[in-house]
């Protein structure tokens, strides 16, 4: 049976998407997947919205395809954006506080966009927020899997003992890939190891991003077992190189 699975990311620019998605693809390699990831940013360097999907199969991938099976939300505008476009069967992962967000409270929606928004929302009998997506998703038959990021991040800050720990919001990204592969059932080694590639130049981050993982992933995996997709280590083929091109 092919395994062919997309995930997707999203969140301003500057906030650590690409990271997120260049790990994900690390692991995605290191489990012997073709990877294939699409990336889009605006021209500018903080702020507006972007995104990365990333997706992997057992046979060569040759070409982009719409949808994602899991999508990892931890800002509103991701959701507005991407939450429709979840499959059948699929898993959104999103941050708890952001349920209740209507499009006039995000910003960097484009009046063009905002008035297309509402005119969908008004013909589904939807208040236009994040909530009325949530609940669109859940009629698609996708798995919805609400998690506090801040109140995570704080969780492993007393854990360690590191105080300043809990205000690195930048590692939700991390936290979003390691719950991510915690309701996937992976094997956790090369989350870990993909982690270290990531951050080699830097030990000291580089430990504090697996001890995150390593929380993150188990309490996904332990609360979220419900999720019916799986991903397990494959036979890699020889001579494959996972790339980065600009």
């Amino acid at each position: 049976m092919t395994f062919d699975f997309s995930w997707l990311i999203g969140g301003p620019q500057g906030s650590g998407v690409d990271t997120a998605a260049n790990i994900f693809s690390r692991v995605g390699a290191k489990l012997g997947y073709h990877v294939f990831g699409k990336r889009e940013y605006h021209s500018n360097i903080k702020g507006l919205h972007s995104y990365f999907v990333v997706r992997l199969s057992d046979k060569k991938i040759r070409s982009n395809i719409n949808g994602a099976n899991i999508m990892v939300a931890y800002d509103a505008e991701t959701m507005i954006r991407h939450g429709l476009e979840i499959l059948k069967d699929g898993a959104i992962i999103y941050d708890s506080s952001i349920v209740n967000t209507t499009i006039d409270e995000i910003p960097t929606l484009e009046n063009g966009y905002r008035e297309r928004l509402s005119e969908f929302f008004n013909s589904k009998g939807k208040e236009p927020n994040v909530s009325s997506v949530l609940d669109l998703a859940k009629e698609n038959g996708v798995k919805l899997y609400p998690i506090s990021f801040r109140d995570t991040l704080s969780n492993i800050a007393n854990e360690l003992n590191n105080p300043k720990l809990s205000g690195m919001t930048r590692m939700f990204n991390v936290l979003g890939v390691s719950f991510s592969f915690g309701i996937l059932k992976a094997p956790i080694e090369p989350l870990l190891e993909a982690i270290e590639d990531t951050f080699v130049k830097k030990p000291s981050i580089s430990d504090l991003n697996k001890n995150a993982a390593n929380f993150s992933y188990n309490y996904a995996s332990a609360k979220f077992s419900d999720f019916q997709s799986s991903i397990s280590k494959i036979d890699k083929e020889s001579n494959t190189l996972l790339v980065q091109g600009h």
